[in-house]
């Protein structure tokens, strides 16, 4: 003969109902890889920027400190300009590590329009980057334009 649950053992068997498929849910957060099996990538980078051709004249490195901002498959890259400020590349992140984040920016005291696009991948770690920029820098008083491609390389 099999005996009713009491109270409590019913009260368990929901509580356990509950919190398994809430605790299944979960992402867990530690690893290389962030939910959905991409790459973790958030944080600060150390990031060298190599001139590869340039019709601006510009030529040789630049390196710079890198904050990205990882939330799924977007991806926020926050690079500090000397004398500017902050310039946000936004995009997106591929489970594969591929990425691709781009930003228009126009600096109204020089008279520039900035645009950027940086294709690029991160490692299987998630602690380096490789990437190209094409960048292209329009005067806007006269409307002339050059291009610069950059070879981006970065760790953390």
């Amino acid at each position: 003969m099999t005996r009713p649950l009491g109270p409590l053992a019913l009260a368990a068997l929901v509580s356990a109902g509950v919190v398994i498929p809430l605790l299944s849910a979960c992402d867990v957060l530690e690893g290389p890889l962030a939910p959905a099996g991409r790459p973790r990538v958030e944080g600060t980078w150390n990031v060298t920027a190599r001139a590869l051709s340039s019709t601006c004249g510009l030529d040789g490195h630049e390196p710079f400190d890198m904050a990205v901002v990882q939330n799924g498959d977007i991806l926020q890259f926050v690079v500090h300009v000397q004398g500017f400020g902050p310039v946000r590349y936004d995009g997106w992140l591929a489970r594969s590590g591929e990425f691709e984040v781009g930003h228009t920016t126009v600096f109204a005291s020089r008279g520039l329009e900035d645009r950027a696009i940086v294709d690029g991948h991160f490692g299987s770690s998630g602690r380096t980057l490789t990437g190209t920029e094409i960048e292209t820098i329009t005067d806007l008083r006269d409307g002339s334009r050059c291009r610069i491609r950059w070879r981006w390389t970065g760790n953390r």
